[in-house]
């Protein structure tokens, strides 16, 4: 089983790398409300996984797949709550800014909340647990051990990307905090998160 576990790390580690709807939360979270605020959307999406994991290993993610109405719901979910993230980023006032760790402190539970829920809505989540996370199991008595192992490695590692990112943004802050580099980040974000959600209803099944 380690085999098949280090190879299925690799995968999830490509699949984290590629820059999506989480990464550009924990870029808009890191800008606006520092690291702390950004370790908490990365926390979110911990937890989502972890509960689709869950899901995954009492056999709900197959269902979902392979049921077009549920599947359509979930996407369709996590295309309206990316699409409303990217218009409240859009719209936000320029004294809103709030990068001050005195006045982010109560954003805290908010950061998290767009962590778990953009993930909980996320079907591209809903398929690695259903389709590609059971292409690295073997058929057998300890199948759904197998498929508990390699969720909670795919949530550890996303974790880890998450957090590596947040370094990365953290370490670029002193730039982008500036004024008019913060809007333009704001609204850059924004742009990013709405065409996710608009590309994700439109997308094929």
């Amino acid at each position: 089983m380690l085999t098949e576990v280090l190879m299925f790390a690799g995968v999830a580690a490509l699949l984290v790398l590629v820059p999506g709807p989480a990464v550009t939360l924990i870029m808009k979270n890191t800008v606006l409300h520092g690291a702390r605020h950004a370790l908490g959307t990365a926390l979110g999406v911990f937890t989502a996984d972890l509960i689709w994991a869950g899901a995954s290993i009492l056999g709900l993610t197959a269902v979902i797949v392979a049921s077009g109405p549920a599947f359509l719901v979930v996407k369709l979910a996590g295309a309206a709550y990316l699409v409303y993230l990217g218009v409240r980023l859009l719209t936000r006032r320029d004294d809103d800014s709030g990068t001050g760790p005195l006045r982010g402190g109560g954003r805290r539970p908010r950061a998290f909340r767009e962590g778990f829920l953009c993930d909980m809505a996320n079907p591209k989540t809903v398929l690695v647990y259903a389709s590609i996370i059971p292409q690295f199991v073997q058929p057998g008595a300890g199948a759904a051990l197998h498929v508990a192992v390699l969720g909670v490695t795919f949530a550890v590692v996303g974790l880890v990307g998450l957090a590596v990112y947040t370094l990365l943004f953290t370490a670029a802050r002193s730039l982008m905090v500036r004024s008019r580099v913060r809007r333009w980040m704001t609204r850059v974000s924004g742009a990013i998160l709405t065409t996710f959600g608009i590309g994700l209803a439109a997308s094929a099944r």
